[in-house]
């Protein structure tokens, strides 16, 4: 009896460490299953997500960010974040990293072309439970890319509106005085002698009646409803040809060839003739005034392999090529380079009609290295033109 009792204890304490290894056990998988929680979370996440030390070394990196920067994480860890994703040996001039390591508050940043076409907004959050010694920042990248162009075409589109609505109003009354101004001064000049030294301020008179006509023809073309009835198939590299003996003759007079690279066996757009030609000649005047002392305009059909339903048009020129600064502004209302040439209504007019075809115009240009304008339009059905 004596024995029994003094083993008891050792029982006890045996079946207590055995408690406390399955509690220690089910703590484990607790955690475990916590940490590969966090990961999968962490990794499910479909924004580049990292974790940064003080010293901009990337400590954690999701797979989004891994696929951002074209490489494996583990080749990460360690790195400078601004080595890994913009190419630089310094930091970032904007990064949001310095401010939050600085403050311990939350900073974001939209940063442009961060990498090729994309615009990111790339936010920094003080990682919590670090020390003050060795703090650490949650990076963010979004790419807001879409959003910001939906915002621009958003803000285009009310500021057309807006402007098409005040164009068709203002338009009709000016054109009743101006076509009186313009019909005297053809009389009087027609009257008077050609000696006469009033004939050259009659000349200035009509040149400036006949600019605000074009002016208003223009505004009237910009107001235009959307085209409705007119809209059939079309074969885009006939509609081109079409318009070449309108234009053979001031082409000849500026020194400027046009060549062509038309596309075989294209399918057919859905169209307004005599608009989608007004888009064409105009592009291709601008190129022609644009390049001084002559010069080739290519002109190139084709459906797109990128987007196999988009069939696109190419107006190519060897020119001077347009300034980075006024390449985002090109499309605006009353924007123009030509001084007082230019209605810069042009573009304005070429990017409303085509954006009632449902397609867009994209442009590339580089300073004294030519202009590209490329019009991109939904193909109609599947026949093919040859």
């Amino acid at each position: 009896m004596g024995n029994h009792l003094k083993g008891e204890p050792k029982k006890k304490d045996d079946q207590k460490v055995f408690n406390d290894l399955d509690a220690l056990k089910a703590l484990f998988q607790v955690v475990e299953r916590g940490k590969l929680t966090w990961e999968a979370t962490f990794d499910a996440i479909r924004d580049p997500v990292l974790i940064i030390s003080s010293d901009y070394r990337i400590d954690r990196a999701n797979l989004a960010a891994s696929e951002r920067a074209k490489k494996k994480i583990v080749e990460m860890i360690g790195q400078h974040c601004y080595e890994v994703f913009a190419g630089r040996n310094a930091v970032c001039p904007r990064c949001p990293l310095k401010e939050t390591l600085e403050t311990n508050h939350p900073y974001s940043v939209e940063i442009e072309k961060l990498r090729k076409e994309t615009d990111f907004q790339v936010s920094s959050y003080p990682l919590p439970l670090e020390s003050a010694e060795n703090p650490r920042v949650v990076h963010h990248y979004r790419d807001v890319t879409g959003e910001r162009l939906l915002r621009r075409q958003l803000v285009q589109s009310e500021k057309m509106a807006a402007i098409g609505m005040l164009a068709g109003g203002v338009a009709h009354e000016i054109n009743n005085p101006l076509g009186g101004i313009l019909a005297f001064t053809q009389l009087l000049k027609a009257e008077l002698p050609p000696e006469s030294s009033v004939q050259e301020d009659l000349k200035e008179i009509e040149e400036a009646a006949k600019r605000c006509k074009k002016i208003v023809s223009d505004l009237l073309s910009f107001s235009r409803p959307s085209p409705g009835a007119d809209m059939i198939p079309q074969d885009i590299n006939a509609l081109v040809e079409r318009i070449m003996p309108m234009l053979r003759l001031s082409l000849r007079e500026a020194q400027v060839t046009i060549q062509t690279e038309y596309g075989k066996n294209l399918p057919p757009v859905l169209g307004d003739a005599s608009r989608l030609q007004q888009v064409f000649m105009n592009l291709i005047r601008n190129a022609s005034e644009a390049m001084k002392g002559g010069g080739a305009v290519t002109i190139r059909t084709g459906v797109s392999s990128e987007q196999p339903g988009d069939f696109f048009i190419e107006f190519q020129d060897t020119g001077p090529g347009i300034r980075a600064q006024d390449l985002p502004h090109i499309f605006d209302p009353f924007f123009t380079t030509k001084g007082h040439k230019g209605t810069g209504l042009g573009l304005s007019i070429c990017d409303s009609i085509i954006h009632d075809h449902h397609g867009h115009i994209e442009v590339q240009s580089e300073l004294n290295k030519g202009s590209l304008f490329r019009v991109v339009l939904p193909v109609y059905e599947t026949e093919r033109i040859s």
